[in-house]
């Protein structure tokens, strides 16, 4: 209701297409769910497994709904770039896009948080985040919509092609997240396994493995997915070479009829299509109408149009898929290759130059492609500054106060779009086995120079020699740390991630920067809501950049620091004597066995534990299992936390000892149970993850309001 409502400035048959195209999408949706029929009765009255039981928990009714709603505002915001693609009209594309990205944002995070606290509290890792699959699909789409609150705080004018071109990545990233929950099997993490080749071995890439499932039911929503992803990358590539005259938004009911084929044929549309036909989808808006020849680049100019007389945008996609045979790989660098192609002057298209070459990096460095691969494209990346070199431009002194605040806000539109980059590579190449110390060490130069680049806006009043130093001497520091300290932080630092680096080369990157961040930006929300209210934008931002920072420095204690494959955190507690572990002391002290009055389940087995700090009692805890009769998988493990001020000590009852454990207290008591293991993870600064995540929420509220007050829809202004 809100968003169906004309946005600012925007012309009514611009209205109306991004509401068909938003209706069109429900449609889509409403046809999938016929081909699933998900709640059909069993021919047989055969008795199903039931909801799997980690899903079974009160988080569950609301983290998933959250989620998707915030996909959605993503589909909005690229049927809102199609619209405004299609005529043209951009006036206040700025106020539009961003009306929808805040909400976005807010629901994402708060959607993203708790599946967080769900993993956090259900599962038997004792964590929030691991990089599986699932979630960092949904840190997609997030980071596009922090890219697209950015842009207008960047230096210069963005241009309409920026815009609606993130707006377009938010949708297709927000599908791509879809199919990498719904695609099972795809990704390692998946317990489904109907993706399998014929002769038993899946293929090596993302789209071929989702290709195996067009000829089944799922595959109906598998493909639907798909085909739209292509069709907003193909609008996009289209609308780098110009606007176009004739609709393309038809393309879109592609689709529709494909489910609605489905739906009326037995799931049979996609099962004779072949791989060629998704490559047309993706040229479909260019082939609606072909760009006229573009006048040839002054001299002072490079443009690849012309250069050597080759059709550099075909040769490049072109060597992609034959040096890799990986489509989705080949579509990844049509995209970034089309806006640099299509650019007057090359040189200054440097951000698209960045992206390839990011996406090259991230190929090699993750394992998507071999090294002389990422090498051969990465030329073409950088192929106009070879030729021509730097472009001349007036020197500017790098120590001044105007130099020095450009590059602080730049910094959050560049470094995000490459850690997007970065981050979608490394999932794509994850198919087999999830890459974690991949994300965080290549991620963490990003955090690093993000965190500086706070740093240096909340001290652009102090003298800019002082501002380079510090930025300088906290990176030096970060990686002399690194280097030659990285076991000083405790906990799991020592364990190694390579050869030659571990857990604390990681901590050490990440940390410095962030703790030299957190107090000055703390102190810019203060100085704002003094000197301008809270009826500015600022503030609001600013309080966001604080949580952040703290969610960081939670984060690198909670998780970088802890190996929770590290067997020195699996306990043997005996009865009724003291175990020191660190800091502490346990004592196990009883088993609890219950089978009545369970919410979920229908037996519970548990460990009363003593924890003992000094020779004090602290506190008890109870971790346990909850096993399901209906349920051919293992028991739900049940986390007890012990919640201290420095953070949490986390408890998880060793799944594996549960059938020996039952059957030995249904056969001699309880009292005849001695021993047991528990997991025990000690999370120094956890709570620093809660903080900052409610903080990052409270923030984006207050900016979702003020963005609702300021920027009033068109008939709530004639009313």
């Amino acid at each position: 209701w809100w968003f169906a409502r004309p946005l600012a400035s925007e012309q009514e048959h611009t209205h109306k297409l991004r509401l068909r195209l938003m209706y069109g999408f429900t449609l889509l949706l409403i046809l999938i769910s016929m081909t699933l029929n998900p709640f059909a009765e069993n021919p047989y009255n055969l008795r199903g497994s039931g909801l799997n039981e980690l899903l079974q928990t009160d988080l569950m009714v609301i983290h998933p709904p959250l989620v998707f709603l915030a996909y959605s505002l993503c589909i909005a915001l690229a049927a809102t770039s199609v619209s405004i693609l299609q005529y043209g009209d951009d006036e206040d594309i700025d106020k539009r896009m961003l009306h929808q990205t805040r909400p976005g944002l807010l629901i994402a995070t708060l959607g993203i948080g708790l599946g967080g606290l769900w993993a956090y509290m259900v599962l038997d890792w004792g964590g929030y985040w691991a990089w599986d699959p699932v979630e960092t699909g949904s840190f997609l789409p997030w980071l596009a919509l922090v890219l697209m609150g950015h842009l207008r705080t960047r230096p210069g004018k963005t241009s309409t092609l920026m815009w609606t071109g993130l707006g377009l990545a938010a949708g297709a990233l927000a599908l791509f997240a879809t199919l990498v929950t719904r695609a099972g099997g795809v990704w390692a993490a998946s317990v489904h396994t109907f993706v399998v080749a014929d002769e038993g071995t899946p293929p090596t890439d993302v789209f071929s493995r989702m290709l195996l499932l067009k000829d089944k039911a799922e595959g109906v929503e598998i493909v639907s997915y798909v085909l739209v992803i292509l069709l907003l990358c193909g609008v996009f590539i289209r609308a780098t070479q110009g606007q176009t005259k004739r609709p393309i938004s038809y393309l879109f009911f592609i689709p529709i009829v494909g489910a609605a084929i489905a739906v009326l044929f037995d799931y049979t549309s996609y099962e004779h299509v072949p791989a060629l036909f998704f490559v047309g989808v993706v040229f479909s808006p260019t082939l609606v109408e072909w760009p006229k020849k573009s006048l040839v680049p002054e001299e002072e100019f490079w443009s690849y149009r012309g250069y050597l007389s080759l059709p550099w945008l075909i040769i490049v996609p072109l060597t992609a898929y034959v040096l890799t045979q990986d489509l989705l790989f080949t579509l990844l660098n049509a995209l970034i290759f089309a806006p640099l192609y299509t650019s007057e002057d090359a040189r200054k298209a440097w951000g698209w130059g960045a992206a390839g070459t990011m996406m090259c990096l991230a190929a090699a460095w993750s394992g998507l492609v071999d090294l002389y691969i990422a090498a051969i494209l990465l030329g073409f990346y950088i192929l106009p500054w070879l030729v021509m070199g730097e472009e001349e431009t007036e020197s500017e002194d790098w120590l001044s106060r105007k130099f020095i605040l450009r590059l602080a806000l730049w910094a959050p539109v560049v470094l995000t779009s490459l850690y997007l980059i970065l981050t979608l590579v490394i999932l794509i190449s994850s198919i087999d086995a999830i890459q974690f110390e991949a994300h965080e060490l290549y991620g963490a130069p990003f955090i690093m120079a993000l965190a500086l680049a706070m740093f240096a806006y909340t001290s652009r009043h102090q003298s800019p020699q002082r501002i380079a130093s510090i930025v300088a001497g906290v990176a030096f520091v970060s990686i002399l740390l690194a280097t030659f300290l990285p076991s000083a932080l405790g906990g799991d630092a020592s364990e190694p991630i390579s050869e030659y680096l571990s857990r604390g080369t990681i901590a050490w990157l990440v940390l410095p920067a962030v703790l030299v961040a957190v107090v000055p930006m703390g102190a810019e929300v203060v100085r704002r809501v003094r000197t301008s209210g809270v009826k500015k934008i600022a503030p609001a931002a600013h309080l966001v950049h604080f949580g952040l920072l703290l969610l960081l420095i939670g984060h690198v204690f909670t998780t970088v620091l802890v190996d929770r494959g590290d067997a020195s955190h699996r306990i043997t507690l005996v009865r009724g004597e003291y175990v020191e572990v660190g800091d502490y002391e346990y004592m196990f002290e009883n088993i609890v066995l219950e089978d009545e009055g369970l919410e979920v389940g229908d037996r519970y087995v548990g460990a009363v534990i003593s924890v003992y700090q000094d020779g004090e009692k602290i506190g008890t805890v109870e971790p346990g299992l909850i096993g399901f009769d209906s349920s051919p998988n293992p028991p739900r493990s049940e986390v007890d936390t012990l919640v201290r001020s420095h953070g949490d000590i986390v408890f998880i009852f060793d799944g594996s000892q549960s059938s020996s454990m039952m059957q030995q207290v249904q056969s001699d008591g309880e009292e005849s149970v001695q021993r047991m293991r528990v997991i025990i993870y000690d999370l120094p600064a956890s709570h620093l993850v809660w903080a900052g995540w409610t903080i990052m929420m409270l923030g984006m509220a207050w900016l979702t309001v003020l963005d609702a007050r300021q920027t009033p829809h068109i008939k709530a202004e004639e009313e």
